[in-house]
């Protein structure tokens, strides 16, 4: 696991082989994760080592409160790369703790996965809410570019971060942390 970010809430680490996730206590059900349980993951745990098992080795970023996950975010690289030749990484999914939400982790975690890529990111959201939120972030939809900068001809409902808006809420974001660290 390397250590991404630490704040007040929890501290955010990214894993990088999959039996990092038997040191993580990953609550499931009732008190915790089950959004994705209705989309076909049968366990949480398992799901991430598989994950962390592919190559490329996809990025994988768990909030942590000592080994008690809060939340986490999943970015693989996308098959294809952008018109003018960019890396485009998707982000497959994301998830924090019920209780947690409304508290900037979910911000955090994109945050720290759009520092780990390089170029263009997209995601498919799941729900309205989902989709309020990558738009708050700065993911467009296709039919927002003059000329479209990934080709999701055959995607549909996918948003895309350029990387101008990756760059710029990367910068802001280091700056935010740099500066909190300083007072």
């Amino acid at each position: 696991m390397r250590l991404l970010y630490k704040n007040e809430l929890c501290a955010y680490y990214r894993l990088e082989i999959a039996r990092e996730v038997d040191k993580l206590e990953v609550l499931e059900e009732d008190k915790g994760f089950d959004f994705f349980h209705g989309l076909g993951i049968i366990g949480y745990p398992k799901a991430f080592k598989m994950w962390l098992r592919r190559f490329p080795r996809p990025i994988l970023i768990v909030a942590l409160d000592k080994k008690r996950v809060l939340g986490w975010v999943y970015v693989e690289e996308w098959t294809e790369d952008s018109e003018e030749g960019m890396p485009v990484h998707v982000l497959r999914a994301i998830e924090v703790l019920p209780e947690l939400r409304n508290k900037k982790m979910g911000a955090i975690l994109v945050m720290l996965s759009l520092k780990e890529i390089s170029g263009y990111m997209i995601t498919k959201p799941l729900t309205d809410e989902a989709k309020t939120f990558f738009k708050k972030m700065g993911f467009m939809e296709p039919k927002e570019f003059k000329k479209q900068p990934v080709n999701l001809s055959k995607h549909p409902k996918y948003l895309i971060l350029p990387v101008y808006k990756r760059d710029m809420l990367v910068k802001d974001f280091e700056a935010q942390t740099s500066a909190s660290r300083r007072t």
